[in-house]
């Protein structure tokens, strides 16, 4: 459980605006997006956005990837500032973030963050459903980036 910040400009555009929309509104598109994607255990998602542009993420019977992946999905929305993670997960080994800045590439990152460039496919697979192409990453985005 904890607390993720995420720019707030960038991301994905599910709605026009976003203060235009009440939190119950925006939760549903955000339960509706993650649904979406696919992640297995998103039906058990539960989101509510506050004013301020936090979403809070409750649910159970994920795995720890599952949950990863769900909060980075809502949090790479455009309007979200903050995921509050009240998620549950079986066991796992969690992963690290990092967050796209100007010129990076899934090559670039992960070479700081393997040492090999040649590792970027592991990070492309680990943020499906949300990428769906290894050179579609804009600034702003958070990534997870798998343990070794």
């Amino acid at each position: 459980m904890g607390l993720f910040t995420f720019v707030k400009d960038a991301g994905e555009k599910l709605w026009n605006s976003v203060s235009a929309q009440k939190g119950s509104e925006q939760g549903e598109k955000l339960q509706a997006h993650v649904k979406a994607l696919g992640i297995p255990g998103a039906e058990n998602v539960q989101v509510a956005v506050a004013d301020d542009g936090t979403a809070t993420v409750t649910g159970e019977g994920l795995t720890q990837e599952a949950k990863e992946k769900i909060l980075v999905a809502i949090g790479n929305v455009a309007g979200i500032s903050q995921v509050n993670d009240s998620l549950s997960a079986t066991s796992g080994e969690e992963s690290r973030y990092h967050t796209v800045k100007p010129g990076d590439t899934l090559s670039s990152i992960a070479k700081t963050e393997y040492g090999n460039a040649n590792e970027y496919q592991r990070i492309f697979e680990a943020n499906k459903p949300m990428l769906t192409h290894p050179d579609k990453i804009y600034p702003g985005q958070v990534l997870i980036i798998p343990q070794e």
